[in-house]
């Protein structure tokens, strides 16, 4: 699942490589600082090589420490990439709620696009691999149970909105999250992909998560 390399992508890498430099300066590097690090190493592995390629001694070897050290902080290949995909869902899950705050109180294709343009940076400033892995369809299934009950957990929190908005009973309103998620997504795709621009691609998904909800919410 290896994807084409989203501009603003590489400063992480700057940020990593900084790290280690001034590790070597220092000494020994803070648990949470290198549990960090860790992760952005291996959410650059997965966007530029695939998920087959986020290994414990992988991302040791590129971020310059020892495979024991990782194992310390990760005792599991399963746990490093859980621990991941729950670091970028909390990420995106704290640029949504600025861009919630941010629009308001805006009209509703104001606070979409607030919301798509929250998941471009998000994917920017950590490469498009976690995005794509929260919502993976591919051949390992346990890898997608993991992906989406981790996306799931992160759109919890907004249900109780979109039911109030949409006036739909909590499952319907829950549906309806997921078939929103899936349009919102689906545009990006081509951005991501590297067949559209990023403006292009924020524009189509705009317009279709803002038609779906408007659609929900009209009187019946």
């Amino acid at each position: 699942m290896a994807v084409r390399k989203i501009p603003g992508a590489a400063n992480s890498a700057r940020t990593v490589k900084a790290e280690q430099v001034e590790a070597g300066r220092t000494g020994r590097v803070p648990k949470d600082e290198r549990r960090r690090q860790l992760l952005q190493v291996a959410a650059e592995i997965l966007t530029a090589q695939g998920i087959d390629d986020v290994q414990i001694t992988e991302v040791a070897e590129r971020a310059g420490v020892s495979r024991p050290l990782v194992y310390r902080l990760f005792p599991t290949r399963r746990a490093l990439v859980k621990a991941l995909l729950e670091d970028f869902a909390s990420q995106l899950s704290a640029r949504y709620s600025r861009a919630m705050l941010s629009s308001l109180p805006g009209s509703l294709p104001q606070i979409t696009e607030s919301f798509v343009k929250a998941s471009c940076e998000a994917i920017e400033a950590h490469g498009a691999g976690p995005w794509l892995l929260l919502d993976v369809r591919g051949t390992d299934p346990e890898l997608g149970r993991l992906g989406r009950t981790i996306l799931a957990q992160m759109l919890k929190p907004w249900q109780k909105q979109l039911a109030e908005l949409s006036g739909l009973p909590p499952r319907r309103a829950v549906n309806l999250m997921w078939v929103v998620v899936a349009a919102g997504r689906a545009a990006l795709d081509g951005w991501i992909e590297g067949a559209i621009s990023r403006r292009a691609a924020i524009e189509d998904a705009t317009r279709a998560v803002t038609s779906l909800l408007q659609a929900f919410t009209r009187p019946l």
